[in-house]
């Protein structure tokens, strides 16, 4: 497939000189009626050096169920047989971001297109990540404003989303919290935690379940919370999470410091904390978060063993600091990852760019009252062909996510 600069693809409306059609389960019928049809794209914002690598339009009509397979890039008009069509297209781009080699998968869908005449189509496309099927829909970790008006209640919850048309499970997925702050640009002496390396995990939650216990449907999301309780009962207008799926709970037999845990509501399985009580996700919102796929067999014993490291950086004075609370995660186990912080603070961040190539603020500045109530919520870019929303997953936080109210 020759590649195409992507803007000058676009300019000749992707209808067609160089295209392949081909026609599956079509009789040679002279009483078919073709029409040309000129397709007009509107695309996501890409770089102006973006090219597309290949692609394809399918359109399958719903009376015969015959299908039209056209190749991109395309010019000119396409040739279709009169009828009524489901449209479904694909399509691969690539382009540098600061050094990085990106590709990116662009689809786009059309439901009952009627071909009856020559005629001009509209066609949105959007990315589309086909590997990650289940995603961070919504991460809330600002908190309600307390009694106080000082700082965040702990309502704090995720919700993991199935980006697919198919029944997906979440047992065994991990959420983890990065022990790199985005607000500070350490030297890191350790190869291991180097950025581009590893993703260095100061948490790891796990949802229980021994591979088809925790079921989520398409389109739906398992929504988990810190503490599965009623806040409105502790301030107005906080939120109500008795309808979690999961909480995670820290057992603490030591101190004065306690973990509430409703009975009715299942734990996450703890496999590692660097805190010795609570884990508190950061209200800050300043640290990056991943979901996790461990390969089969891994245990939470063996995940410690195996994945533990020391971590060192130098100070500004030049004197090395080192720890041992936090464990690596390898990159391939990674289905999703956020970057967060706040953009005043920003320094770099503490996933890869081949897993989030950028971030997303809760605020401009870092001491905001205004960001309390306020969650991440992912933008919705279209819906599937069995009619399910699709969330945007480009990869890339700051075009991904909006901030919005909880409450929404």
């Amino acid at each position: 497939m020759k590649k195409v600069n992507l803007k000058n693809w676009v300019l000749l409306s992707a209808a067609c000189t160089m295209f392949a059609v081909s026609a599956v389960s079509c009789d040679d019928d002279d009483s078919v009626t073709y029409y040309d049809v000129t397709v007009n794209d509107a695309l996501p914002s890409l770089p102006s050096a973006a090219t597309l690598q290949s692609g394809t339009l399918t359109f399958t009509e719903l009376n015969t169920g015959n299908i039209v397979t056209i190749d991109l890039p395309a010019t000119g008009q396409l040739n279709i047989p009169a009828g009524t069509y489901n449209i479904e297209g694909n399509m691969t781009v690539k382009y540098v971001d600061n050094g990085v080699d990106v590709e990116k998968t662009l689809r786009t869908v059309a439901s009952q297109v009627v071909v009856s005449a020559n005629s001009t189509l509209s066609l949105d496309w959007f990315f589309y990540n086909p590997d990650n099927t289940l995603v961070f829909g919504e991460i809330y970790l600002a908190g309600t404003l307390n009694a106080t008006g000082k700082s965040g209640l702990y309502d704090s919850y995720f919700t993991i989303y199935n980006n697919t048309d198919e029944v997906l499970y979440a047992d065994g997925l991990a959420i983890c919290e990065s022990k790199l702050l985005n607000s500070q640009d350490l030297e890191i002496t350790s190869v291991d935690n180097f950025i581009a390396n590893n993703f260095t995990a100061q948490t790891v939650y796990v949802i229980p379940g021994t591979g088809r216990d925790v079921p989520v449907q398409p389109g739906q999301s398992i929504k988990i919370v810190d503490q599965a309780i009623d806040w409105n009962q502790q301030v107005e207008g906080a939120l109500n999470h008795t309808d979690a799926d999961f909480e995670w709970y820290d057992e603490v037999t030591t101190g004065s410091v306690r973990d509430t845990d409703n009975p009715d509501v299942k734990n996450l399985d703890k496999w590692y904390s660097y805190s010795k009580t609570i884990w508190l996700p950061s209200q800050q919102c300043n640290r990056s978060y991943a979901l996790v796929r461990f390969p089969e067999g891994m245990t939470a014993e063996r995940f410690v063993d195996e994945q533990s490291c020391t971590y060192t950086w130098l100070t500004a004075a030049g004197k090395e600091m080192s720890n041992d609370t936090q464990k690596l995660i390898k990159y391939e186990w990674i289905i999703d990852g956020v970057n967060l912080c706040p953009t005043e603070v920003w320094k770099r961040n503490a996933l890869s760019a081949t897993v989030d190539m950028s971030y997303k603020a809760i605020s401009d500045k870092n001491q905001d009252p205004n960001k309390f109530g306020k969650k991440f919520a992912r933008k919705v870019s279209g819906t599937s062909p069995a009619g399910n929303v699709i969330l945007q997953d480009t990869d890339d936080s700051a075009n991904d996510f909006e901030v919005v109210s909880a409450k929404q």
